[in-house]
């Protein structure tokens, strides 16, 4: 009862976590599309600074363009002079304030608009610089100054003639302004169009696919006894498609164990209740059977004892059971023990008078391990019980023993006929590896725990007609 208490509060409190699932998916979904959106827009910065700058440089080279224009013809004109309508005319149409001209190192004006006393910057267009012209077209946008624009440029392709013209800086602010507010516009429809196919493509591709599976591991700590709670995959050979084969196969194998530890539990439960009740039957029918066995009849006294030693096994197979069906083993109480006489005493326990072994001990004597004495005798009674049972009371088992430097790897060899291969990946769950009829399959199960519990381990080391091959490693005790 008190398992089934835990697992409540334990689903209890899942369900808690499970109902808080959609907020968190949906903070998923607006933080995805905010970053998508302000990440489109970083990329439209950037690419903005050097696309002003290459505005503002065409901006310049038409404004230099209109003055050689305009300076061709003042050139053509009687006498190289204009009245002064037709010069205002000629630098209004050009969009400059005034047009001079450098040739033979002699510096004359062509076009000059009425003197305004303003500070003034020079822009050399023969020698361009992209970094110098984003940090001058930074300048123009965010530190705006009441002043003109000096360029500098040569005629032609070909010519040393050099024009130099003036041009008002806020006249290329506004042109600048005007360009970042369209740019802006189209940026921003760029990124709300970029985000949302990106967010889109993302939804259906990443988020969707976590989201259920974030919901099926919802539905599974629900109830995780309904077959129906777990996920199928959907057969996509990305990760998430891995992902959910692998969640897949956790919650079945979950389930199987949920399923093993619930007939466990029922189990124990069950034998707990008719324990008493058994015990005081298999002890009235051991008066009996003891009455039978020493019995004059030879018929009688043979019956008896076989009876005796059915008995025997029935309250065996209860102690067995009922000892497994614990919560879990005591905490070992370590301590030095001598292995060689361990062996001895759990062969002289597993093999009755009747059985004909021979047990070939060669641990020395010396040879101790860090271990609880009455966990590793139930440890190595085990194995030597499995052993002698496999080779029905005939046979051989040969015990070595490999010093390592912190643990002691003790080999109980066989000469049986073998573990069937249907039995061999099961060996060591409880209940469903025994090769005899009568069997419980807890020996090799508790064996296990109990060298786990010691900070070791049995395994199988080989099995076939030749025999088997069990190794137990313990901590090394103190020489």
């Amino acid at each position: 009862m008190l398992k089934g208490q835990v697992l409540s509060t334990s689903i209890h409190n899942q369900d808690e976590t499970v109902d808080q699932t959609p907020k968190a998916q949906g903070s998923l979904g607006r933080r995805l599309l905010v970053l998508t959106v302000l990440f489109v827009m970083l990329a439209e910065i950037m690419i903005f600074l050097p696309s002003a700058a290459a505005f503002r440089s065409n901006w310049l080279q038409s404004r230099v363009q209109a003055a050689r224009l305009a300076a061709i013809a003042v050139e053509v004109a009687p006498d190289m002079k204009v009245s002064d309508e037709i010069a205002n005319r000629l630098l209004a149409t050009a969009g400059v304030k005034a047009v001079r001209m450098e040739r033979d190192g002699i510096t004359e004006m062509i076009l000059r608009a009425p003197s305004q006393n303003m500070p003034y910057g020079t822009v050399d267009m023969r020698n361009p610089s992209t970094r110098r012209a984003i940090i001058d077209t930074c300048d123009t946008l965010f530190m705006p100054k009441e002043r003109f624009l000096r360029i500098l440029d040569t005629m032609g392709p070909n010519s040393t003639d050099i024009i130099d013209v003036l041009v008002s800086e806020s006249d290329l602010r506004d042109e600048l302004i005007a360009f970042s507010i369209r740019t802006l516009i189209f940026s921003a429809i760029i990124s709300v169009v970029s985000a949302a196919l990106i967010y889109g493509a993302l939804i259906f591709v990443f988020v969707r696919p976590m989201r259920d599976l974030s919901l099926a591991m919802a539905r599974f700590q629900k109830t995780p006894e309904d077959p129906q709670s777990v996920i199928t995959p959907s057969g996509r050979r990305d990760e998430i498609g891995r992902a959910e084969e692998d969640l897949a196969k956790m919650q079945n194998e979950l389930r199987a164990a949920l399923e093993q530890k619930n007939r466990l539990a029922a189990l124990g439960e069950a034998v707990a209740k008719i324990n008493h009740d058994l015990r005081n039957i298999l002890t009235s029918a051991q008066l009996v059977s003891d009455r039978l066995a020493t019995s004059d009849d030879p018929k009688v006294r043979t019956m008896g004892e076989r009876l005796v030693r059915a008995i025997d096994r029935g309250v065996a197979l209860c102690q067995s059971t009922l000892r497994f069906g614990k919560a879990e083993e005591e905490v070992p109480q370590k301590q030095d023990v001598d292995l060689s006489q361990v062996l001895s005493d759990a062969m002289n326990d597993a093999c009755s008078e009747s059985c004909n072994i021979e047990f070939d001990n060669g641990v020395g004597e010396g040879v101790t391990v860090s271990a609880d004495p009455d966990q590793l005798y139930r440890i190595i009674l085990n194995l030597m019980r499995n052993a002698v049972q496999a080779m029905n009371g005939e046979g051989k088992i040969t015990a070595k023993v490999d010093i390592r430097e912190h643990s002691i790897a003790l080999t109980l060899a066989d000469t049986g006929p073998g573990i069937p291969q249907n039995l061999r990946d099961r060996l060591f769950k409880p209940f469903s590896a025994s090769t005899r009829k009568d069997g419980s399959g807890l020996g090799l199960a508790i064996a296990r725990e109990l060298a786990r519990k010691h900070g070791g381990d049995v395994t199988l080391v080989r099995t076939g007609k030749s025999g088997t091959v069990f190794e137990l490693v313990l901590p090394r005790g103190k020489d």
